[in-house]
């Protein structure tokens, strides 16, 4: 009876080639997960520009009102009680409606 029995390099090979494929597909696995994180980041990244840049636009809007004087001296006068010369302010309590 003959019997055919595979060399054991063959079978020791099957087990590298496995090896090699798990390797491989964790590799695969995590380089995966790191573009996803990198997307997502981006993405909020994304956002938080767009707002910072909303925030820019205003921010230039309220240099170039307090460039204009007369907005400065009718600001001041609104928020921080600022009289003319000879004139007396006098401060109103807020109404409830």
């Amino acid at each position: 009876m003959a019997q055919s029995r595979q060399p054991k390099y063959k079978k020791f090979l099957g087990f590298i080639y496995v090896g090699i494929s798990a390797v491989l597909i964790y590799t695969l696995t995590i380089s995966v997960f790191r573009v996803i994180e990198r997307r997502q980041n981006y993405v909020s990244l994304s956002e938080k520009k767009a707002e910072l840049e909303k925030e820019k636009a205003e921010l230039a809007k309220t240099v170039e009102l307090l460039s204009d004087e007369d907005y400065v001296v009718r600001y001041a006068r609104e928020h921080y009680i600022f009289s003319k010369d000879g004139e007396e302010v006098v401060k109103l309590p807020e109404s409830k409606e």
